[in-house]
């Protein structure tokens, strides 16, 4: 894991534990900070992502292409 991955999932698991329980938010972001924190590369994330219900598949993505231009711009 890079340290953007894991800032990345950091972001994430907040967002997480703000959210109501069960909300889309919730979910969304769950799965985007295991996604990153288990994972080494974007492309690996990605994919991991691809493998997330369908239903939540292009919050995922959204979100984690906000939380990565976030990181980079605090770069």
């Amino acid at each position: 894991m890079t340290p953007d991955n894991a800032a990345i999932a950091d972001r994430a698991r907040e967002l997480a534990d703000q959210a109501p329980g069960g909300s889309l938010t919730r979910r969304t972001a769950g799965c985007v900070a295991v996604a990153y924190s288990t994972t080494k590369t974007d492309v690996h994330v990605r994919k991991v992502l691809n493998g997330v219900p369908e239903h939540l598949r292009a919050e995922c993505a959204a979100l984690a292409d906000q939380l990565t231009q976030q990181i980079e711009e605090k770069a």
